[in-house]
């Protein structure tokens, strides 16, 4: 099968944009565990794309109000083929 026949892009695209968010918290945590200051630059910074991250997904997914299945599911193929996510 190839990817773009698959017809749950949605779940594709939801999962790897957690996946992404846990990856950067658990490389913030890293980071904290390894004896970085909390209130130093490289958490802070870390810290506002975590929140940037986050609220640009939670907007992505506002965006889906009022669109079809079809339009969702093309719209997350695209934005995973955009990403580089899928090939």
């Amino acid at each position: 099968m190839r990817f773009r026949d698959f017809s749950d892009w949605f779940t594709i695209w939801f999962e790897d944009k957690r996946s992404i968010l846990a990856t950067m918290m658990r490389n913030l945590q890293a980071d904290l565990d390894a004896g970085y200051s909390p209130d130093g630059n490289s958490a802070s910074k870390q810290g506002e794309e975590i929140l940037a991250y986050q609220e640009q997904f939670e907007s992505e997914m506002d965006g889906f109000n009022g669109m079809t299945h079809e339009e969702v599911e093309h719209w997350c193929y695209r934005d995973l083929l955009r990403r580089g996510a899928i090939g």
